[in-house]
This record gives C-alpha cells, sequence and structure tokens, in this order.
C-alpha cells in the first residue's frame, strides 16, 4: 500500500492552515499586551524590530525578532532611546513599579509564544522544501 499524497497534502495544508491561525491569534495578543503597556507609561514609548545576527535565523529572511519597547527622551537637544526590557524601572511616581513588570512579563510571554510559532513555521517549511 503506497502514500497517498493527495491525503498527505491535504493534511499538510490543514497543519499550515492552523497554524497561520495560532500566529494570528498571537499576534493579536501582543499588539493587546503592548497597548496595556503603552497606556501604562505616560512618556513616548517607539517599538521596534530587530535582527540577531545569526546567518540561519528566520530574521535574516524579514520576520524580524521583537517588538521591543523603547522610551524616548529628548535631552540637550539629542534624542535619547532606553530599552525598557530587563532591568529598566519606572521612575518614582511616573507609574507604579509593580503594575509595569506585570505587564512587561505578560508582555514577553506573548512575545515569547510568537517566537516559537513562527519558529515551528519555520521548520515546517524546511520540510516542505525538502519533500
Amino acid at each position: 500500500m503506497g502514500l497517498d499524497l493527495g491525503q498527505e497534502r491535504t493534511r499538510a495544508v490543514r497543519a499550515l492552515d492552523n497554524l497561520l491561525a495560532r500566529i494570528e491569534e498571537a499576534q493579536r495578543d501582543l499588539e493587546q499586551a503592548q497597548a496595556r503597556l503603552e497606556g501604562l507609561i505616560p512618556m513616548r514609548v517607539v517599538w521596534k524590530k530587530k535582527t540577531c545576527g545569526k546567518d540561519k535565523c528566520r530574521c535574516t529572511r524579514g520576520a524580524l525578532h521583537g517588538p521591543y519597547p523603547y522610551l524616548v527622551e529628548h535631552r540637550e537637544g539629542k534624542k535619547q532611546e532606553h530599552y525598557l526590557g530587563k532591568g529598566w524601572s519606572p521612575p518614582e511616581g511616573m507609574i507604579a513599579p509593580e503594575r509595569f513588570r506585570v505587564l512587561m512579563g505578560e508582555f514577553r510571554e506573548r512575545r515569547a509564544r510568537l517566537d516559537r510559532l513562527l519558529d515551528r513555521l519555520d521548520e515546517a517549511i524546511e520540510v516542505m522544501r525538502r519533500w
């Protein structure tokens, strides 16, 4: 009994559709977590996507990592950006530090979930190329 390529193709398409739907859901969750963080910080925040520098990473093909939040300040006519990640704590009286940590943790979890799903999509693409 041979392999039914039509049936395998249907299963693969269904699995990819499911994965893409999960990626879209994860992107919406990440955008909501980002909006909650933006609503908490009364200063200008920019969100940047970055490359990591690894040759075979998906970011070299355009699927950048992030977004990562940066606080924008202007001092002495110069623009300064401060990464709002590990080690950053809001200035006293600006926002509730505990609330910031909770929302930042939520944001990181959602970004990590999206990254894992995108990694699975990369794996699926590689399998299909070899097929």
